[in-house]
């Protein structure tokens, strides 16, 4: 099963426009957060939860590493509080491999230049902040290599998608 964060169920995709939303000016890092994990709590409860009970796959497009890393080291809270949020919203469930994608910021401009949507309120944060949110990304995938891949997101969709599949397969 396919799905995102946040996102995944009606409640997580109003959220996720909400959040998204560059006309959303002002918004408190911890109230950005607490409505990441609302969407979160929903997420898991409505789709995560259910999959996995029933023996399925769960591939996520973001999950609790994402808010450590963007309200953590991008927005400057806690990142250990936010970790410890983020289990309670998730009742617990955390990813067997988290695969980190990393490229260049120019390639990354590359591409949101050739999307056909404008930036929404997060993309528009700006080269401080992401530098943040990847040192953040970066500390996480050091301080636990053994659930965390990281992946060369630089090539063509092919490629990457490849250098994912292998980093996705159990370790032996």
């Amino acid at each position: 099963m396919l799905t995102r964060e946040p996102g995944g169920t009606v409640t997580g995709e109003r959220i996720r426009a909400l959040i998204l939303d560059p006309g959303l000016v002002g918004l408190d890092p911890r109230a950005e957060t607490l409505l990441l994990l609302a969407a979160r709590a929903q997420h898991v409860a409505e789709v995560i939860a259910p999959a996995l009970e029933a023996g399925r796959d769960v591939v996520c497009d973001r999950f609790s590493g994402s808010t450590v890393a963007y309200q953590g080291y991008g927005r400057g809270l806690d990142p250990a509080q936010l970790a410890r949020l983020s289990a309670w919203a998730s009742a617990g469930v955390e990813p067997d491999r988290v695969v980190l994608l990393r490229t260049s910021g120019a390639v990354v401009a590359g591409r949101l230049a050739r999307r056909d949507q404008g930036i929404d309120r997060m993309e528009g944060e700006g080269t401080a902040f992401f530098t943040k949110v990847d040192e953040g990304y970066a500390a996480l995938a050091a301080a636990d290599p053994l659930r965390w891949r990281v992946v060369d997101g630089g090539g063509t969709e092919d490629e990457v998608a490849a250098r994912v599949v292998a980093a996705a397969r159990p370790a032996d």
